[in-house]
């Protein structure tokens, strides 16, 4: 769905070469958005500076229980502005119990406790780059075919017990099972982590990045620039896993995005 919006100021009606453009997404809680304005317009959202492309692409994004507002402003090279207004639908998520997994990846014990917390920190590192490549704003892919066991935004009960919502899809495949990257990117980590085993981060640009959980085998190497479609790594059950499944999360910074609103509707088998 592509749609205009355009501000007219007391002295000036901005036109349709002068307007805001949504090239793709929606507002909506876990949603990704790419925008279109006037090549060497500098924009802002909610105030804060906003990375924009030579062609006038930029990004914004709303995590799951995102209520906030958003408001994009654009200046653009001849000292027209423009203003967008983004407020997010809201979305209901289903529960999703869990049962069988190691009472270690459940309560984790003191002991490994400092290694979660270092985890941590490599995934946010990683997350937090900036680049100014803009495969952010291309199609996705679904990065492997297969049965989707567990959705974005769920309230999750491990071992009966109240956890953190699921940021990611599931999609059970056979162990082995190739990996594609969904879209081109640089990697940014390939670590073995605590609670999703292998794991590799791959920089879309502009903060957007994909997130590969539970991998058996890595492909790839920290700084390998990455064509979409290429073989990155294999399905595992890998760290806090019950069973052989890829958990693909996508982030623009620190917001945490719904794979299955960039990507659209996985592909028949």
């Amino acid at each position: 769905l592509r749609f205009l919006l355009f501000l007219t100021l007391p002295y000036l009606s901005l036109g349709q070469a002068d307007a805001i453009e949504i090239l793709n997404g929606q507002a909506i809680q876990g949603g990704l958005l790419v925008l279109k304005t006037k090549p060497g317009s500098k924009l802002t959202i909610n105030g804060k500076k906003t990375m924009v492309t030579p062609q006038g692409l930029a990004v914004a994004g709303f995590h799951r229980d995102d209520t906030t507002t958003l408001i994009v402003q654009a200046k653009h090279p001849n000292g027209t502005t423009e203003k967008l207004v983004l407020k997010p639908s809201t979305r209901n998520y289903p529960e999703q119990r869990i049962d069988g997994l190691p009472t270690e990846m459940v309560t984790p014990p003191p002991v490994v406790l400092e290694r979660i917390a270092r985890d941590r920190k490599l995934v946010i590192a990683a997350r937090a780059h900036a680049s100014s490549i803009n495969a952010f704003a291309g199609s996705f892919s679904w990065p492997v075919k297969g049965i989707v066991t567990g959705v974005y935004g769920s309230r999750r009960i491990l071992n009966g017990k109240p956890r953190a919502p699921h940021y990611g899809i599931d999609i059970a495949a056979p162990e082995n099972t190739p990996i594609s990257a969904p879209q081109d990117g640089i990697v940014r980590m390939v670590s073995d982590l605590y609670f999703t085993g292998w794991t590799i981060v791959l920089d879309h640009g502009h903060g957007v990045s994909s997130t590969f959980l539970h991998l058996k085998k890595t492909f790839v190497s920290v700084g390998n620039k990455i064509r979409k479609g290429a073989k990155i790594g294999t399905v595992g059950s890998t760290g806090r896993s019950t069973g052989a499944h890829l958990d693909w999360r996508i982030n623009l910074f620190e917001k945490r995005l719904d794979p299955a609103l960039v990507a659209g509707p996985m592909p028949s088998q």
